[in-house]
């Protein structure tokens, strides 16, 4: 299983319904091949509740490692990621949500007071809760609670869930006015570009891709764009490129009966010695390893 996104990174999952924008999921990382769901964004404001194990959360330009009981806000259009850590596999709970639900119409005093200076600021990513912290102890029981009354559905359950976001929303809108992450100045202007970035690479990943080839398409020196985009998501491009590559091989592996050389030139990737070693460095195992434990 992986998100599917569109050639923006859209993930085009719908996440509710128009008549009431909320969606719960319950997830488990090692439902997505390799463990990890790709980057990807959505319009909609996302809470991950942490239910056991543990995950390496990736959001903009910041990276969380969370454990049972914590939660993770992603604000809406960002880009995130996310795939274990130390080979801990991780249950946890999937909130998304239009905020529109708490402020209603956008000339309220709620959204331009409240809910505005976050949504519309594209480089605030998210805020990590810490459930030993006295903030997110409150946050997971409020997140606990959502999806304990959307679980059940009782009557007036719609009611209940604005509420209880609401409230959640009131600690997030003071945590986010007493912290630094207003101002993400450098991931804002560069949003955009990291976007394109990926999207080049998610759709040329079966042909040869220099650097030449990606910074021309964001319009940037090589140097720059090689700076730009290590110093915003802690990864080196030629390491995200051959890491997408061998997430993909991942689906050939398991459901084709190609050889491993077909697979490696179908990935971009035409060495298959080459394609093995970077598999193994990825995955902890080779190529025909994987196929035989996961097929």
């Amino acid at each position: 299983m992986q998100i599917i996104t569109d050639k923006t990174q859209k993930e085009k999952k719908e996440h509710g319904s128009f008549s009431f924008p909320f969606l719960l999921s319950y997830e488990r990382l090692s439902a997505y091949e390799s463990g990890s769901f790709l980057w990807h964004w959505h319009p909609e404001a996302e809470l991950t509740l942490i239910t056991s194990g543990k995950m390496e959360y990736h959001v903009n330009e910041q990276v969380f490692y969370a454990k049972e009981g914590d939660v993770i806000f992603c604000n809406g259009g960002a880009l995130h990621a996310g795939n274990m850590t130390c080979s801990y596999d991780c249950s946890y709970n999937a909130i998304t949500f239009l905020p529109k639900l708490i402020y209603g119409y956008k000339e309220s005093v709620i959204y331009n007071q409240y809910v505005r200076p976050i949504v519309e600021n594209p480089g605030f990513g998210g805020i990590y809760y810490d459930y030993t912290s006295t903030s997110g102890k409150k946050v997971h029981d409020l997140t606990l609670q959502i999806s304990e009354v959307a679980s059940n559905k009782k009557e007036g359950y719609e009611l209940t869930i604005i509420s209880l976001l609401t409230t959640l929303w009131k600690i997030l809108w003071s945590d986010y006015e007493a912290s630094n992450t207003r101002s993400h100045g450098d991931f804002r202007r560069n949003y955009e570009r990291i976007r394109s970035i990926i999207s080049y690479v998610e759709n040329h990943y079966q042909e040869k891709i220099t650097l030449d080839d990606v910074a021309s398409c964001v319009h940037l020196s090589r140097s720059e764009c090689s700076r730009i985009f290590k110093a915003n998501m802690q990864q080196s491009l030629f390491g995200f490129i051959q890491q997408y590559r061998i997430q993909k091989s991942l689906d050939y592996l398991l459901d084709t009966d190609a050889t491993i050389t077909e697979i490696a030139d179908m990935v971009g990737i035409p060495d298959p010695n080459y394609f093995a070693k970077t598999f193994t460095k990825i995955q902890g195992m080779s190529p025909s390893a994987y196929r035989k434990h996961r097929g």
